[in-house]
């Protein structure tokens, strides 16, 4: 029968996990804003441009060249945008956003629990509700195809939080620096 110190070491091995995983969702949620507010602000931009252009000078000579500038980045804009939409980029940015806050928080609740443990049969109840919960959250990531170097990334992040050892190379991570080794490096 496991100890309060089996279970300790389970929640940290969980929030260890939760907080890898957390850090690889915000690191999506970070890109896929970025990428977003790119499109949006050219979006915008250029037709503001072109209708402050018309609104000041009216006729130019440079007027046509100005035009044909803004059609063309207009429409690397739309395919750009529609490439977006067919991606899912505005889906993806909203669940790697949630999925971020929910890993953190079962991070951040198993550390707790490992961190000031009660006694051994509350312990053993609350582990289980965090683990089915946990469960849940890892099936639903799992379907949005992590690549293994977000995988390596995330447990270097985690390792560094929680300063532990990486099984592979031996070390602590002291920064997010990439490293040869398999298991925290190579990203």
């Amino acid at each position: 029968m496991a100890g309060i110190n089996d279970y300790r070491r389970k929640c940290w091995d969980a929030a260890l996990h939760a907080y890898g995983t957390s850090h690889i969702f915000q690191m999506r949620a970070r890109d896929l804003k970025r990428k977003t507010d790119v499109l949006t602000w050219v979006g915008l931009v250029v037709p503001l441009l072109i209708g402050a252009l018309v609104g000041t000078f009216g006729r130019n000579e440079f007027w046509g060249a100005a035009v044909a500038v803004g059609a063309v980045i207009a429409a690397a804009q739309l395919a750009i945008n529609l490439w977006s939409l067919v991606r899912r980029w505005p889906e993806d940015l909203a669940y790697s956003s949630a999925s971020a806050v929910a890993n953190e928080s079962l991070a951040a609740q198993f550390a707790a629990l490992a961190e000031d443990p009660p006694e051994l049969s509350e312990l053993r109840t609350r582990y289980d509700k965090l683990s089915i919960e946990d469960g849940a959250r890892r099936a639903r990531d799992s379907e949005k195809n992590v690549k293994d170097k977000e995988l390596r990334k995330g447990m270097r992040a985690a390792l560094r939080k929680y300063q532990r050892s990486c099984l592979g190379c031996g070390q602590t991570p002291m920064a997010m620096t990439p490293t040869d080794c398999d298991v925290c490096g190579k990203f």
